[in-house]
């Protein structure tokens, strides 16, 4: 990962759209920016909170700008949002969750009669 940051309102832009597309699949989401620390966005399972995770925006060796998971692990590229996302998904994912599919409303004691998980 090239430590050499763009833009913060570019990172900040990049994390916002992850965000709302991790949001679309019933994560909780969070844009975080820490005072002397890059900015990053957590990311929580609300059906396993335990499964959280951090995601990071930074130039790749070849200067793309792109997703990182914090150990670091490359996701994706910032135009890559669904791609990154099914990523994330696939690390946070809970037991018996449906990959790509959006689950039944967050609740206590899973879903309604009639709804798919």
């Amino acid at each position: 990962m090239n430590r050499d940051l763009p833009d913060p309102r570019v990172i900040d832009r990049a994390l916002k759209t992850l965000a709302s597309e991790l949001e679309a699949r019933r994560f909780a989401v969070q844009v975080r920016t820490p005072e002397g620390r890059p900015p990053h966005l957590l990311i929580i399972n609300p059906e396993a909170p335990v499964l959280t995770e951090n995601v990071l925006v930074a130039p790749d060796e070849a200067g793309e700008l792109s997703y990182w998971f914090p150990w670091p692990n490359r996701i994706a590229s910032v135009t890559a949002v669904s791609g990154a996302a099914d990523l994330v998904e696939n690390v946070l994912a809970e037991v018996g969750r449906g990959m790509g599919e959006v689950p039944c409303p967050v609740r206590i004691g899973g879903c309604a009669a009639g709804e798919s998980p």
